[in-house]
């Protein structure tokens, strides 16, 4: 009966690992590609996490065979046989079932043992559904900057070609110089063979989340959609309890805690006799046939310095663990408080590019442009104006890109997804 009880658990592991797939969508090859469509179809087809679910689902199996029983075994004796076979002319044959039965409360120490090494598997299932999905927001936020730098290239080409077009109508009617055309036509190049080096970027990064996606790196993918306000959560507290809470790593070591404990407790109990116990049916060949039962036990203290080392070990293990789980509830507030400062930084640079440097770097081109028409400005520093906008704009989304990756690291330093609402 104990041995069914765990069927349930089974099935509800394998539904989890189904449930995920039939979610899960296909991605657009064009158009918008939401983050929260991209992480839900990693959830049910990454194969790290797949492999992961499947050792929890292993896992939760191994209880049920370490609190069972060891089987029984049944043997046949014969006493006195003239020849091999026929058996019936032995003076007597034994049937004998034995059966091994450990002192009470061993099985079940045994089982939840296993049940805490199932917990274990579950907790490093969750590390490692927090990495991958790490993984996977980086390489999204990686696709999307491509997209913007392409997007910063493109308009700055359009407006090279401007530039360069002005500068050889002004040389032609005898009002510009020619190095100014050659200068022009070099920052065309310039531009033009950024383009083509982020659109290979841009290449790399798709292979890059179509591997963590399992898909082929081919496969196209849609553009990823910009990103909220730059906000921070908080306050630090709030986020170390939440990461003392719920991190993996937290109850993977508090699991661990409560194995030793209950391997401390059967060391204990290794102190104390298993029995066997046998049933014997005699078939006796000048008598009655009759029956027999016999009780074994075995006797520990002969060498107790075996269990004494036992026990020993057992506590030794313990006190470890403990130690392992201080250090890992220091190791997630560090986590936590570095990866709040991480985003706070991230903030403050692109809430800076955004409100001051990128104005300013816009205004400055057009006052440029406005000079260079009316002959108050050479070329030379008209290029520069706009080498100076080119390079706040991609300024700007790498701040915004690594402010979305400080946010997923944060997200994987407490344990969990910090949804947008909870956002002051």
């Amino acid at each position: 009966m104990r041995q069914h009880r765990h069927i349930p658990l089974i099935a509800a592991a394998i539904a989890t690992l189904a449930r995920p797939l039939a979610r899960a969508g296909e991605l657009p090859a064009t158009g918008p590609l939401p983050l929260a469509d991209v992480v839900t179809y990693a959830r049910a087809h990454n194969p790290e996490l797949e492999a992961a679910r499947w050792r929890e689902a292993a896992a939760r199996a191994v209880p049920a065979q370490a609190a069972a029983w060891d089987d029984p075994t049944l043997a046949a004796e014969s006493w006195n046989t003239p020849r091999a076979v026929p058996y019936d002319g032995a003076d007597n044959n034994i049937l004998k079932l034995s059966q091994r039965l450990p002192f009470p409360g061993k099985l079940g120490l045994r089982g939840r043992m296993a049940a805490r090494d199932a917990d274990l598997a579950a907790a490093e299932a969750r590390m490692t559904e927090l990495a991958v999905l790490e993984a996977v927001k980086q390489a999204y936020w990686d696709l999307w900057l491509a997209d913007r730098h392409l997007a910063v290239y493109t308009r700055d080409l359009e407006l090279a070609r401007e530039l360069a077009a002005g500068a050889a109508g002004r040389y032609a009617v005898g009002t510009g110089r020619q190095p100014d055309v050659l200068r022009a036509e070099v920052e065309r190049t310039h531009i033009a063979t950024r383009l083509v080096t982020t659109r290979l970027e841009r290449e790399q990064a798709a292979a890059r989340l179509n591997e963590l996606l399992s898909r082929g790196p081919e496969e196209p993918l849609g553009t990823p959609i910009d990103p909220g306000p730059a906000r921070v959560p908080g306050p630090l507290e709030r986020l170390i309890a939440l990461a003392r809470e719920s991190h993996p790593d937290l109850t993977a070591r508090a699991a661990a805690v409560e194995r030793e404990k209950d391997d401390v407790a059967l060391a204990r109990r290794g102190y104390l006799p298993d029995f066997d116990l046998t049933f014997e049916r005699f078939y006796n060949r000048a008598g009655r046939d009759g029956y027999g039962a016999m009780i074994a036990m075995t006797v520990p203290l002969p060498f107790k310095y075996r269990r004494d080392a036992a026990l020993d070990e057992a506590h030794a293990r313990l006190a470890s663990e403990e130690a392992m789980r201080r250090r890992a509830e220091d190791r997630a507030a560090s986590a936590v408080k570095r990866a709040l400062a991480a985003l706070a930084a991230a903030a403050a640079e692109r809430e800076l590019l955004a409100g001051t440097h990128l104005p300013q770097a816009e205004q400055s081109f057009a006052a440029s442009r406005d000079a260079y028409a009316a002959g108050n400005l050479d070329f030379t520093a008209l290029i520069d104006s706009l080498r100076a906008i080119e390079s706040t704009h991609l300024e700007h989304h790498e701040a915004a890109a690594a402010f979305e990756k400080a946010y997923a690291s944060l997200e994987t330093a407490v344990g969990g997804e910090l949804p947008r609402e909870e956002r002051p």
